[in-house]
C-alpha cells in the first residue's frame, strides 16, 4: 500500500498563518572597487593631527626636561665667571706684593750703599786719626808697618762682607802679606802665615757668575711676551640637517625627525678646567707680568747673594709658566728648562766666618803696644 501525497492549502493548514516578508534586494558592489577619496583624506588629516599632537608633546616634554640642566649651566657659567675675577684680583694682588718686594729690596740696596758710604767715611776718618795717632805715639817703624797691615786687613774684611768684592779682598790680603815680607822679622811669621792660610781658604771658594744669571734672567723677561698661553679650544658641534621629504612619504620623514630629536636631547659636552678658560686681554696681560716681575725678582736677589728669595722667585716663576701656559710649546718647554737649570745654580757669596789673620794681628799689636809702653 502506497503513499500518495495530498495538497494541502494554506487555509487548509494547521499553522498560524503569517504574512510573507519581502526582503529588499541588495546592491552588492564588486569587492574590487577602492573606497573613496574623501575618506582617505579626512585619515589622512587625523594621522598628520595626531603627528603634530605628538610632536608638541615631545617638544613640551624636552623644554621641561632639558630647563634644569639649562639653569643649572647658567649657573655654572656665572661660577666660572666669579672664579675668573677671583683669579683676576689674586693676580693683581701678587703683582702688588711682588712690586712691594722689589721696592723693599731696591730700598734696602739704597740703604745698604748709604751704609756703606758712612762706613767708608768713618774708616777715612779712622785712618786718618791713627795715622796722625801713630805718628805721635809709635816711633819705629815696625809698629807703623803693623798699622798699616791692620787696615789691609780690615779693607779686606770689609770686601768680603759688605761688598761681596772677592778679587779685592784677595787682593789686600796679598798686599799685607807683601807688607809683611818687606818686614823681615820672624816674630811676624805666625801672621804671615795666618794670612797665608786666609788667601788659601778665599782662593778654593767658588764665586757664583752674577754675569750669566743676570744674561739668562734678562734674556727670559724679554721672551715672556712671545710665550704662548694655555686657552681652551672650543669646537662648534655642526647640527646635522634632517632632508625634507616628499609629503607622500611620510613615514620615512616621522623617522628622520624622530632621530634628529634623540640626537639633539642628549648633547655631551667634555668639561674644561678653571686654568684652561678662555683669558682676556688684560689677564694675558697681568700674567706676563707677573712672570716678569717674578724673574725680575730673581735676578736681583742674585745680584745680591740672597738665595733663599732666589729660590722662592724662580719657583714662583715655574709655577706660573706651568700653569697658564701652552707646556707643549717649544718656546715654553725651553724656558723651563733655562728656569730649572738657573735652580741649580748657586748664588750664596762663599764668605768664611772671620778671617784668622784679624784675630793673631791683634795679639801681635797688642804685644807691640805693651812692648813699646816699657
Amino acid at each position: 500500500m502506497t503513499d500518495t501525497p495530498v495538497a494541502v492549502t494554506a487555509s487548509e493548514s494547521p499553522l498560524p498563518h503569517e504574512p510573507v516578508k519581502k526582503e529588499p534586494i541588495k546592491n552588492e558592489r564588486p569587492k574590487s572597487e577602492s573606497p573613496r577619496p574623501a575618506k582617505t583624506g579626512r585619515a589622512v588629516a587625523w594621522l598628520s593631527l595626531l603627528l603634530n599632537i605628538a610632536l608638541v608633546g615631545a617638544i613640551t616634554a624636552a623644554v621641561w626636561w632639558l630647563w634644569p640642566q639649562w639653569t643649572t649651566v647658567q649657573q655654572q657659567q656665572l661660577q666660572l665667571q666669579q672664579l675668573q675675577q677671583q683669579q683676576t684680583e689674586q693676580a693683581k694682588l701678587q703683582l702688588q706684593q711682588l712690586t712691594e718686594q722689589v721696592q723693599q729690596q731696591l730700598a734696602l740696596v739704597a740703604d745698604q750703599q748709604k751704609q756703606q758710604q758712612s762706613l767708608d767715611l768713618q774708616q777715612q776718618q779712622a785712618l786718618v786719626q791713627l795715622q796722625l795717632e801713630s805718628k805721635k805715639q809709635l816711633s819705629n817703624g815696625r809698629t807703623w808697618q803693623l798699622w798699616q797691615i791692620q787696615q789691609l786687613l780690615q779693607l779686606a774684611g770689609q770686601k768680603i762682607w759688605l761688598e761681596q768684592d772677592m778679587p779685592a779682598a784677595l787682593r789686600l790680603l796679598q798686599g799685607a802679606e807683601q807688607q809683611l815680607a818687606l818686614l823681615q822679622d820672624s816674630s811676624m811669621q805666625p801672621l804671615r802665615q795666618a794670612i797665608q792660610t786666609d788667601l788659601a781658604e778665599l782662593q778654593k771658594s767658588t764665586v757664583p757668575d752674577l754675569a750669566k744669571i743676570q744674561l739668562a734672567l734678562t734674556s727670559l723677561r724679554k721672551t715672556v711676551n712671545d710665550l704662548p698661553l694655555r686657552q681652551s679650544e672650543r669646537v662648534l658641534d655642526e647640527t646635522p640637517v634632517v632632508a625634507i621629504a616628499a609629503e607622500a612619504d611620510w613615514q620615512s620623514t616621522l623617522i628622520q625627525h624622530w632621530n634628529s630629536f634623540w640626537r639633539s636631547l642628549v648633547h655631551v659636552r667634555p668639561t674644561q678646567p678653571e686654568d684652561l678658560s678662555v683669558l682676556t686681554a688684560g689677564q694675558q696681560l697681568s700674567l706676563r707680568n707677573t712672570l716678569q716681575q717674578q724673574l725680575l725678582l730673581a735676578e736681583l736677589a742674585a745680584m745680591k747673594y740672597q738665595p733663599e728669595l732666589y729660590q722662592a722667585a724662580l719657583q714662583q716663576a715655574m709655577d706660573t709658566l706651568q700653569r697658564y701656559f701652552a707646556a707643549a710649546d717649544p718656546q715654553v718647554s725651553s724656558a723651563s728648562e733655562q728656569l730649572v737649570q738657573l735652580a741649580g745654580l748657586a748664588v750664596a757669596f762663599p764668605a768664611p766666618a772671620a778671617l784668622q789673620s784679624t784675630a793673631v794681628l791683634d795679639q801681635v799689636m797688642r804685644q807691640s803696644m805693651v812692648e813699646s809702653s816699657q
